[in-house]
């Protein structure tokens, strides 16, 4: 189960992105474009969706507990093993409330906590919930750094989010993620901590490119139930960076406040 959990990473901006589109929403004349805060949180969201899909097929040795009805395939003669996620050609309703169809191909060349590990992710003609995902995921286990926890870097290449109505965001990010507690405790999650760092950029669906970035660690720690104790996000358009926004989490303590600052407004 500590696979399961250490992939919560991928949804973090889409946290901070609810914090500026709802101050977008407030106020018309920010510089951040609501379609860019938007388009940012669905395709961390979705590629998110699909590796929670392949984390829990993999945890369950291919006995899938939450979407019992997908055809999963593990093939491990290939080289690197695969596995394939079938949900077939028309909507599945999936156990975690989400509609589902076509595949997700996964291979690996080693366990996760591995040294030298890689796990790709790929949609294959994939659709959840009506928006078509492509792209590819690639997690790398990199070993120790030089405080001795183990680092794997998380990208996304190639990314694009088609919407029900043909609007298209194109997509990609690039991630490091630091355990930095609880890696002795296999089976225990409460004491588990990890850092966060590393940017996304994207054009969203009106063609405007921007760019997120983590400028301070994202402090992810379980046992918060708010999960994310520290950490500072930015966003900007490429066409005027100077125009940012910003959403700190916090100094440590857990809890659910935060502030948000654009246009030298903070928010709490």
């Amino acid at each position: 189960m500590k696979n399961k959990i250490t992939f919560i990473s991928a949804a973090l901006l889409s946290i901070a992105s609810t914090f500026f589109l709802n101050s977008c929403k407030k106020n018309d004349n920010s510089t951040v474009a609501t379609e860019s805060i938007e388009d940012n949180a669905n395709a961390e969201t979705h590629f998110d969706m699909i590796f929670d899909e392949v984390d829990d097929a993999a945890v369950s040795g291919g006995v899938y507990s939450r979407g019992k009805t997908a055809v999963i395939t593990i093939d491990t003669l290939a080289s690197p093993r695969t596995m394939t996620i079938n949900y077939g050609d028309s909507n599945m309703s999936c156990a975690d409330g989400n509609l589902r169809r076509g595949k997700i191909v996964v291979t690996w060349t080693g366990r996760y906590r591995a040294i030298g590990t890689i796990i790709t992710v790929t949609p294959v003609n994939f659709f959840q919930n009506d928006f078509k995902i492509e792209g590819t995921k690639t997690i790398e286990n990199k070993g120790r750094n030089s405080a001795g926890n183990l680092e794997w870097t998380i990208g996304v290449t190639n990314g694009k989010v088609t919407t029900p109505t043909g609007e298209i965001h194109t997509w990609s990010s690039d991630r490091t993620r630091t355990w930095v507690n609880g890696e002795s405790t296999r089976f225990i999650l409460l004491d588990d901590k990890y850092f966060i760092t590393g940017t996304s950029t994207g054009t969203n669906r009106k063609g405007a490119e921007y760019r997120a970035e983590i400028v301070s660690p994202i402090v992810v720690e379980l046992n918060c139930k708010f999960h994310i104790t520290k950490g500072t996000v930015t966003l900007s358009h490429t066409s005027n960076p100077s125009k940012i926004a910003t959403v700190d989490f916090g100094n440590g303590t857990c809890d659910n406040i935060g502030t948000f600052t654009v246009n030298g407004v903070t928010r709490t």
